[in-house]
């Protein structure tokens, strides 16, 4: 299994840099640049499995970039004021042995960028009420979560991952002193709104950010495999479902 993780630190003065971090459709395209051209039937995301994370520390100006793949990647054709100068700065690791010796019942520490929605359709009135009225009703759309009278959206939210969990080989784990409430955090990011392409009438996307942390439990090693590779909901083009794990420390 040739899975790869790389980890760069990008140079917040850099004019490229700073407008990747503003528009995830940039960011896409430097990242795909990093790898071979692919036939028009399939984009490189699809073909190389790129996922891909941008963590950003308001109070050190930090920003780190994480990109999985199922080739190593080529970062030469980055910009030479893309990265941080370090000695350190972009490691690229084979992480595909880690992932095959997961097993089931493994409790893991995990971290995830997502964007939690919803398919709705004429017959849900709140989130229809949410579409333009050229949009066409007849298709079913994604619309994110909202909270109502009876839950908060973070309640639906991580009622939204622990579904997403059952379908991925995961559970999420229970925290000692309440055995109902999962042991996950959701940190609302707000939304990201940009234009798909550079013209001038481009038609603008909106995705609501949140960053899931907490620990999970291996339900099923094979299918959690695959859904590592494959990453967790939609919007995986622009940022969105890169499973981070790391190996629970038992007392």
């Amino acid at each position: 299994m040739e899975i790869y993780l790389t980890k760069m630190i990008l140079n917040p003065r850099s004019r490229k840099v700073r407008r990747d971090v503003g528009n995830p459709q940039e960011l896409h395209r430097t990242i795909s640049r990093a790898f071979p051209e692919t036939e028009k039937e399939t984009t490189p995301r699809q073909r190389y499995g790129i996922l891909y994370r941008l963590e950003m520390d308001a109070r050190s100006g930090r920003v780190v970039l994480l990109v999985q793949s199922n080739r190593r990647p080529d970062w030469s054709n980055l910009e030479a004021d893309y990265l941080i100068e370090r000695e350190d700065n972009l490691a690229c690791k084979q992480v595909g042995e880690n992932y095959a010796a997961v097993e089931n019942g493994m409790r893991l520490l995990f971290r995830l960028r997502a964007n939690p929605t919803k398919r709705v359709g004429k017959s849900d009135e709140k989130a229809d009420a949410r579409f333009k009225p050229s949009d066409d009703r007849k298709i079913r759309r994604r619309v994110e979560l909202i909270g109502d009278e009876n839950e908060t959206v973070e309640e639906k939210q991580i009622k939204w991952l622990g579904r997403k969990g059952e379908g991925a080989g995961f559970r999420l784990a229970k925290v000692v002193v309440k055995n109902d409430v999962a042991n996950v955090a959701s940190v609302q990011e707000g939304k990201i709104s940009f234009g798909k392409n550079r013209t001038a009438d481009a038609r603008r996307l909106t995705f609501g950010s949140v960053v899931f942390e907490g620990v999970l439990q291996v339900a099923n090693a094979d299918v959690f495999r695959e859904s590592i590779i494959k990453g967790i909901g939609s919007g995986k083009a622009y940022g969105f479902g890169l499973l981070s794990v790391a190996p629970v420390r038992e007392n």
